[in-house]
């Protein structure tokens, strides 16, 4: 399921399975899948379950399905680490871009990116610095204001923490959208998260399992 709000005087969907689509140009927005992330670990000695890449890849195809974007732009931290590039990563993530061809892609370089490089040629997803202007947002991977628009950007994977009466309490990856800047929830499964308070930004929406819920 997916919840509607106006950010910077256009209607976004905020979409449960962490991405944003803006409809008015058909694009597709999601922030730090870190592909790789798991065979980083792996390759440094540390053993995490194999196929993160496979379930992320299909949460976007649904996504694509649901939403039929003409673009899709990740905002940066596509890929997490020089050690996670492996040649099965890459042929998955090439095959998987070669099933959605008409829909064109780009990344916007983060933190991460820069230190584990571009995807190969063969992946077929062009790569730009950051930020991306198209009126009214800036599209990047840090959280910052931006004097060329409303900043859409990723990078610090927020959450926030819901409490119960019988004093549970849920940390809840969330979409965060003050006066200038939104932040994206990391779209990677095998990612943490940073807190944001509810005085830290003037809105913000929980991803409960398919549901988005503003708090």
């Amino acid at each position: 399921m997916s919840a509607t709000t106006i950010v910077g005087g256009e209607p976004l969907e905020l979409h449960a399975e962490r991405a944003i689509f803006w409809p008015r140009r058909c694009m597709l927005l999601i922030a730090d899948p870190h592909f790789g992330k798991a065979a980083s670990f792996r390759a440094l000695g540390v053993y995490v379950p194999k196929g993160t890449t496979t379930s992320a890849l299909a949460r976007i195809t649904t996504l694509i399905a649901s939403t039929q974007p003409t673009r899709i732009v990740f905002l940066g931290d596509f890929l997490h680490a020089r050690e996670g590039r492996n040649a099965d990563t890459f042929a998955e993530l090439a095959r998987w871009r070669a099933s959605h061809a008409a829909v064109a892609m780009q990344i916007v370089r983060g933190n991460h990116d820069k230190r584990a490089g571009d995807p190969p040629c063969e992946v077929g997803i062009e790569c730009v610095d950051g930020p991306l202007i198209e009126p009214p947002f800036a599209l990047a991977h840090h959280p910052v204001r931006s004097e060329h628009g409303y900043m859409l950007a990723g990078h610090i994977h927020p959450c926030a923490t819901l409490t119960g009466p019988a004093r549970q309490r849920e940390r809840l990856p969330c979409f965060s959208f003050s006066a200038d800047v939104g932040i994206l929830p990391a779209f990677g499964e095998f990612t943490g998260c940073a807190e944001v308070r509810r005085d830290d930004a003037a809105r913000i929406w929980v991803v409960a399992d398919d549901r988005v819920i503003a708090i």
